[in-house]
């Protein structure tokens, strides 16, 4: 048997003889700790990406700047995050709120970029009742809407000179965030409208069409139609079941259902306070009979007028019709194509209702009037380019009136507008099956015409990306109302318009969607 030894050096065992070499060493000791495992710690990189993301938050959500400071917040953040300090309420409110800002308008120029776009322009009165101009446009494709510009026109008075001023300014403030303003949307008041007119005729500019807000026009078709008496009645009765107590308890209590104001500068209301009294006359009428005692007279007497019933069931069957296409034509994303195809059928519906005997003469004839102010031939065109419509509504006066500003506008895309029509060269019999018309819209069904004449496909993109509307301006404005608020009235116009902008973009970004943070 082979000699061995056995040396011990340090920690370190070794076994040595002529056959092998072993050298043991035994593990590091895991029972001592370096202090800094116990330590949380924040690198400053760190804490400008929490801060932002806070401040996004804030933002986002409306919240107050003063609850960065608030005892409990701090609380939850230092439960989060021992030892991170967050910002406090001036941060917020000053450099966080500028760099956000930059952050939400380098985004909005991104999905801007080389994008042809619908601009919308309308006045609004803040909570200083201080005259708000709002300049925002739409994004057809990503069905976004995206604020411009806010602009504080305090002193001056809103002319049609002054607004034309501000709209080209707004023209030119789009051109920096690299899209094309191709179309123009307003309410319908003396001042915008020759404003519009104006823009046209001075700067000769076929590439903008401007029209005027079809919802603004449906809203006042529906004041057309109004019957005197119903609406203040109703509204009286609304109001009383609403407002004093012993009425209103005893309403709930026979299961009554909720009674809606009519507000004028909400669209539609009005049919919503006729169906709601409507809905809820047997249990008033039985209210009023159980009460009469402790009822107001003439509330009691008001509820029992059954001709106002029935005259309130006649003005309602009116008014859906003018509700249901006011809805469609005040979405995001609906055309101008699509508004036409709205008011043709709408007027449809009231000739049929004349025939039955229901609508009178009056009622068809105040449609027509109506569409008549808010349809131009740029919209009949933009119906006739619309594969899914084609202008079959269309009458022969109306096709031939679109052919017409074709012939003095855009000559050149004649000839392709001839062959769509005929369905003949270069439009394949596929590209007008159903499942197209289904399930494609107008403007990547024209984008996929890669080789018809350019003018041809510049006027079509600019037809299907005109708005209908000038609703998402006033949709702005209600965001308005909630950020820059009576509990936080002292807020600046430009500070307000720099939340609202952020509030709407981040809003907007979808669930599935996170939201990248810069350092």
């Amino acid at each position: 048997m082979s000699a061995s030894t056995i040396s011990v050096t340090d920690s370190t065992l070794c076994i040595n003889d002529s056959d092998s070499d072993v050298v043991m060493t035994p593990k590091p000791s895991t029972s001592k700790s370096s202090i800094s495992s116990f330590v949380t710690r924040t690198s400053q990189s760190e804490k400008n990406k929490l801060d932002l993301q806070i401040a996004r938050y804030l933002y986002a959500t409306n919240t107050p700047f003063r609850a960065v400071e608030h005892p409990e917040f701090k609380k939850m953040i230092n439960a989060l995050r021992p030892g991170y300090k967050p910002p406090n309420r001036n941060s917020v409110s000053t450099d966080l709120l500028d760099k956000v800002h930059n952050s939400v308008k380098t985004t909005i120029k991104e999905n801007l970029c080389n994008k042809k776009v619908c601009l919308a322009l309308d006045g609004w009165s803040n909570v200083h009742n201080e005259p708000i101009i709002g300049v925002c446009v739409t994004d057809i494709e990503s069905e976004r809407v995206h604020l411009i510009e806010s602009i504080d026109t305090s002193g001056n008075s809103h002319t049609s000179e002054y607004l034309l001023q501000l709209l080209k300014n707004a023209i030119k403030k789009c051109e920096g965030y690299n899209c094309k303003v191709t179309s123009i949307v307003t309410d319908n008041a003396a001042n915008v409208t020759k404003m519009r007119r104006d823009l046209f005729e001075e700067l000769d500019r076929k590439d903008i069409i401007t029209y005027g807000c079809s919802a603004h026009i449906l809203n006042l078709l529906a004041h057309d139609i109004e019957v005197p008496g119903i609406k203040s009645n109703i509204k009286k009765i609304c109001k009383y079941f609403r407002n004093v107590h012993f009425a209103s308890a005893k309403f709930r209590e026979a299961g009554g259902s909720a009674l809606v104001l009519p507000q004028d500068v909400r669209w539609n209301t009005l049919s919503d306070c006729l169906e709601s009294y409507l809905k809820n006359w047997p249990i008033l009428f039985d209210v009023c009979s159980n009460n009469r005692i402790s009822i107001d007279k003439d509330i009691i007497k008001v509820v029992n007028d059954t001709n106002l019933k029935t005259n309130a069931q006649d003005y309602l069957k009116k008014l859906k019709y003018i509700a249901v296409a006011l809805d469609k034509v005040q979405r995001n994303t609906c055309t101008i194509g699509e508004a036409t195809e709205i008011w043709l059928e709408l007027l449809e519906a009231f000739e049929t209702e004349q025939a039955n005997g229901e609508f009178s003469v009056s009622d068809t004839n105040k449609v027509k009037e109506r569409m008549e102010m808010a349809l131009t031939p740029a919209h009949f065109l933009a119906n006739l380019l619309d594969h899914r419509f084609r202008g079959n509504k269309l009458t022969q006066e109306q096709i031939e009136t679109g052919m017409e500003y074709v012939e003095t506008y855009h000559p050149e895309a004649l000839p392709i507008i001839i062959n769509y029509q005929a369905k003949c060269v270069p439009f394949k019999p596929y590209m007008f099956s159903k499942h197209l018309i289904d399930n494609v819209k107008p403007l990547a069904w024209w984008r996929s015409m890669k080789n018809i004449n350019s003018t041809a496909l510049e006027l079509a993109q600019q037809l299907h990306t005109a708005i209908a509307s000038s609703a998402n301006i006033e949709r702005l404005f209600s965001s308005y109302g909630l950020v820059h608020s009576k509990l936080r009235n002292r807020l600046g116009n430009v500070k307000a318009a720099k939340l609202v902008s952020i509030f709407k973009e981040l809003n907007s970004i979808s669930d599935d969607v996170t939201d990248q943070i810069s350092d």
